[in-house]
């Protein structure tokens, strides 16, 4: 099981320091335009092959474009064990201030 979160959450995970990986899922063109403050890149097509890099002791927010995307992967995580956030509606709509620009 994972939680969803509104994309105005994510600042409150940010500020107050949770142990936790933030994972953009789209694409490194898309990532390189604009991410969250301190996400790391791991497009969905790749997560697959790169679940190894993922810890287990740290919980995993992703978020994605809309929020389809990050929705399928914190499924398939959850049911291997992993604590996931998923992030609604995706960076599309984020509002906040932890937005990088490239």
């Amino acid at each position: 099981m994972f939680k969803t979160i509104p994309i105005g959450e994510v600042d409150y995970y940010i500020e107050n320091e949770y142990d936790m990986m933030l994972i953009d899922l789209r694409n490194a063109a898309s990532y390189q335009r604009a991410h969250l403050n301190g996400a790391v890149n791991i497009p969905y097509e790749e997560m697959e092959q790169r679940v190894s890099e993922l810890p287990k002791d740290k919980m995993l927010v992703f978020y994605c474009a809309r929020g389809g995307q990050s929705m399928m992967v914190c499924r398939y995580l959850a049911r291997m064990g992993y604590s996931v956030l998923n992030v609604a509606n995706g960076i599309a709509y984020y509002r906040g201030k932890y937005l990088v620009r490239g």
